[in-house]
């Protein structure tokens, strides 16, 4: 692949469709974070049954890493983001008219399926149409852009739900996913001309997954992943909006603000954070260490806090959640690294399995805690025990990265990550 195949115009209209598609899934998966209530309404649910829709969608997400990773390096980037859209866009469609609680939760086993093929299709158009130097701002810049479809949860969905109901809301993020799709198709093509990414081998299509998990650093990539993105999810996905409005007693509009807060500051420091890695690659895991543990001690100080915390502890927890994402996007740094091009697919898979799993047993937890303590109307107390659950998660995590860290360094040649 010579220089003048990479990092053009062309590269450049590629990576924007895959960014809109990555944004389109975004605002997809995080829907439902900000219908939790108006759910428990639609479904004639108590709201901690609402954690179902979420595992649900989390756990199809999970378990389609791996799968969908091999499926990426075999179809490549536009087939996939076509066939996972298209499959968002069916569930959307199903939630926006399910009135039981069984056909909901059909719907979001499509969103979370589909949804599981788009962010490692974005990232493979990037080490794919970008020289080295660009990749890992590029990949935080990518990430952070896709907030914009959280944004777009926080507030103007919910600004159609209040106006015009659930399923006009669910048609509109139904119908952004099919303009994703649209895109696509028109616009991405797998790699530069003359280039050609295929697996290897004569294997099947999981061939590489147990060489990919058997590889120092894609296990490193799994616990950072594990580490940085597991609050972040549970709370989009499903317990920011309720913790903020029911155990701190902000309005709709207020908890949408705060939201906004969080798509911003994971906009701002995304790109940041690609700049530190690229500039000190050798101690990045570090980066995502530090990252976390400033998110721990904010949220400690939040939950602790005796009544309503501050507003200004609540923006500064937003701005640390929002920086968690970033954080967790390091991991796929090290897998450029280290593993083979050929392998990408199946090594991002295995890596968002690391986070995403985490999540769904932060959401799950969470919402046991809060049906045991608080049954069908939890109090602020209930769900600060409730959300206390993550800093398990936490602490686990953390051990784990410190440790393969040092496995990957004793496997390299030099003492560098």
């Amino acid at each position: 692949m010579t220089q003048a195949q990479v990092g053009g115009w062309r590269a450049w209209s590629v990576w924007a469709a895959g960014t809109l598609a990555f944004i389109a899934a975004m605002f997809s998966r995080t829907s439902f974070g900000v219908a939790a209530i108006p759910a428990a309404e639609q479904f004639s649910a108590p709201v901690g049954a609402m954690s179902m829709f979420v595992i649900v969608q989390a756990g199809v997400y999970a378990a389609m890493q791996i799968p969908a990773g091999a499926v990426l390096d075999r179809l490549g980037s536009r087939n996939v983001l076509a066939i996972g859209l298209g499959v968002m866009t069916a569930g959307q469609v199903v939630l926006a008219f399910a009135t039981s609680f069984p056909l909901g939760l059909v719907a979001r086993v499509f969103i979370g399926g589909g949804d599981a093929l788009i962010f490692s299709s974005a990232i493979r158009l990037i080490l794919l149409w970008f020289p080295p130097r660009k990749i890992p701002v590029l990949t935080q810049v990518t990430a952070a852009a896709g907030q914009a479809g959280q944004w777009l949860s926080a507030v103007p969905l919910v600004m159609i739900l209040s106006n015009w109901g659930w399923t006009t809301a669910f048609l509109t993020v139904a119908a952004s996913c099919f303009v994703g799709l649209l895109i696509a198709v028109l616009v991405v093509r797998d790699a530069p001309p003359g280039l050609v990414v295929t697996s290897r081998g004569s294997g099947g299509l999981f061939a590489g997954v147990g060489e990919v998990l058997a590889m120092p650093a894609a296990q490193l990539a799994f616990f950072i992943h594990m580490l940085a993105a597991s609050a972040p999810i549970a709370f989009t996905f499903l317990w920011g909006f309720p913790y903020l409005t029911q155990a701190q007693g902000l309005t709709d509009a207020q908890a949408g603000s705060l939201f906004t807060v969080f798509v911003i500051a994971s906009m701002i420091v995304g790109p940041l954070t690609g700049m530190l890695t690229r500039r000190f690659a050798a101690r990045r895991t570090f980066l995502a260490l530090g990252i976390v543990g400033l998110s721990a001690v904010v949220w400690t100080s939040a939950l602790v806090w005796p009544g309503y915390a501050p507003h200004w502890l609540l923006v500064l927890l937003l701005i640390t959640i929002g920086a968690d994402a970033p954080a967790s996007n390091i991991a796929f740094d090290i897998n450029r690294s280290h593993v083979p091009a050929h392998r990408i697919g199946t090594a991002t898979g295995v890596t968002i399995v690391g986070g995403f799993s985490a999540g769904l047993v932060v959401v799950a937890a969470i919402g046991v805690l809060l049906s045991i303590l608080g049954g069908p109307n939890p109090s602020a107390d209930d769900f600060r025990v409730a959300i206390s659950a993550q800093l398990v998660v936490w602490v686990y995590a953390g051990i784990m990265v410190i440790r393969k860290r040092r496995q990957l360094l004793r496997s390299l040649p030099s003492a560098d990550e």
